[in-house]
């Protein structure tokens, strides 16, 4: 439910902007909104899910997830749309560092494997996801992509109360308002001054928007220095700024920025530059789904004999190299006697971008698991934090950088280059994670 609506709403932000007469950068809010509060939610749901116990937190994520879609789908603006993308962002941030918690705990002895396994499911929405959302846009409008939650959050509700075991008690600990509010003010600021920049250009010249910028700035630095000093924070000052894990969250922020930031915009890049139609516009990412579960689940089980450094090395050169080939591929592609169109074009880039992030996805998630089981879920809000945080920004920074392109497409293109150079860079990073997995595997 979370991954197919991770997706599914990439395919609606043409038709979005028509419906509710909204410019793209706030339309691209309801992609940065939900991206933004997950990000406050996935810690802070690590840290109740290891505290209060993972079912209960599981089935209050799934509640308001239900709620904030149908919400989202009875919204009448842009505004209260992002609202309610809010809301649903609630309970999306929250499934999965409990469900992780849960498949820890389940799965003691081959805890990676398991979790490799359980995270090669969330591909399917890849695949899902954009196909009916072209789907229901073909034949419906935008709100029937929301309603379509409504059922599977009921049935999983139902089922999640019914079949798991009740929660081992644990010891409750205190929420930490004050470490949400510094994060949360910090981004929010960063991305509101991107956005509105976007929106008019002309705020450049404004000195106001370089305070906030600033501001943002100065609430990060107040940030870092309370989790550092507070006796329990939303997260673990240890577990983001030691080594090793500094390393694993760069690399993380980069994975977010290139994986998040890519697929948001394939959709409207496929309009823009091949004239697809919502249909085809999400039917185009079936093949890059389609080779992430596939290379997953490979990855996933070979992981104890291949580490996990150069999986994401791989994994991560092929992403790059995607994103290359799509800022540069033709309009048409002529093989001896075949010839290809966008869509055929398209479809090829994106598989060889879904096996990388395959290949990668269940490495860099135990890489650092693996250096602190204990930490699981905590761990796995930190990761998908980072990771929701580079595609936020990578999200509010494209739509900044289409402002300076009359032709959406081209702009685009260049977004996916730059998006490649970072990946790139990223690979270096992975040279200084730690690979106990391989070192087990020589012992062994």
């Amino acid at each position: 439910m979370a991954s197919i609506d991770s997706t599914i709403v990439a395919v609606a932000i043409p038709q979005l902007t028509t419906a509710l007469n909204a410019p793209l950068a706030w339309v691209a809010w309801t992609l940065t909104a939900y991206q933004l509060v997950q990000v406050v939610m996935l810690p802070l749901a690590g840290k109740l899910s290891d505290s209060l116990g993972r079912k209960q937190v599981f089935l209050f994520c799934v509640g308001i997830f239900t709620l904030g879609s149908l919400l989202c789908g009875l919204a009448p603006s842009i505004w209260l749309l992002v609202a309610a993308r809010a809301i649903q962002a609630i309970g999306g941030g929250g499934l999965m560092p409990s469900a992780v918690g849960l498949v820890s705990d389940q799965y003691r002895e081959r805890r990676a494997q398991a979790i490799g396994l359980f995270a090669s499911v969330f591909p399917i929405g890849g695949i899902v996801g954009p196909n009916l959302g072209g789907f229901i846009l073909q034949h419906w409008t935008w709100r029937e992509m929301f309603f379509v939650n409504l059922p599977i959050g009921v049935v999983a509700l139902v089922g999640v109360a019914l079949l798991l075991p009740k929660d081992v008690f644990r010891k409750a600990r205190h929420i930490d308002l004050p470490g949400v509010a510094l994060y949360s003010a910090a981004i929010v600021l960063l991305l509101a001054s991107i956005t509105a920049a976007a929106d008019d250009p002309d705020l450049w010249r404004n000195p106001l928007l370089w305070l906030a910028v600033a501001i943002s700035i100065g609430l990060f630095v107040l940030f870092l220095r309370y989790i550092r000093d507070a006796t329990d924070p939303i997260i673990e000052y240890p577990l983001v700024v030691h080594q090793p894990f500094l390393n694993t969250n760069l690399y993380n922020l980069v994975y977010g920025a290139a994986v998040f930031g890519f697929t948001s915009f394939i959709p409207a890049y496929g309009v823009a530059r091949y004239g697809m139609s919502a249909f085809q516009s999400g039917a185009v990412m079936t093949p890059r789904g389609l080779a992430m579960v596939c290379s997953s689940i490979v990855a996933s089980v070979w992981i104890i004999r291949l580490g996990y450094r150069l999986p994401m090395l791989i994994g991560m050169g092929l992403v790059a190299l995607a994103l290359a080939l799509l800022g540069l591929a033709p309009q048409q592609l002529t093989i001896g006697t075949l010839t290809l169109d966008g869509f055929w074009i398209m479809a090829a880039i994106l598989a060889l971008g879904g096996l990388g992030t395959g290949l990668s996805a269940p490495a860099s998630n135990n890489a650092a698991l693996d250096l602190a089981p204990q930490h699981a879920a905590a761990l796995t809000g930190i990761r998908s934090m980072f990771r929701l945080s580079g595609g936020a920004l990578s999200i509010s920074t494209i739509v900044l950088g289409l402002t300076f392109f009359e032709d959406r497409a081209r702009g685009l293109s260049v977004a996916f280059e730059v998006l490649a150079v970072f990946v790139v860079l990223a690979m270096g990073i992975a040279f200084t994670i730690p690979d106990p997995a391989r070192e087990r595997a020589r012992r062994g």
